[in-house]
């Protein structure tokens, strides 16, 4: 169970960090996804884990390529 908390720690410091280099809120990127601002916030702090089609979503969001995206999640884990 460790692991999934690392995974979902790991895709939330992630998902912030482009968030806020585009300079987007909670809200703004909610609505380029189609979601609840509440659900990015939970991704955000772990306690909830995306599907593959919503990291989709969030890389077309955030004008990056998934796997870019998942590259970091990658390299975000592997710092702990």
């Amino acid at each position: 169970m460790e692991k999934d908390a690392s995974h979902s720690d790991a895709f939330g410091i992630v998902l912030r960090r482009y968030r806020l280099e585009r300079e987007l809120t909670l809200e703004r990127l909610s609505e380029r996804v189609g979601v609840a601002h509440s659900f990015i916030h939970r991704l955000e702090i772990g306690t909830k884990q995306p599907s593959f089609r919503m990291v989709l979503k969030l890389a077309d969001a955030l004008s990056i390529g998934p796997g870019e995206f998942v590259e970091a999640v990658v390299a975000e884990m592997n710092k702990k």
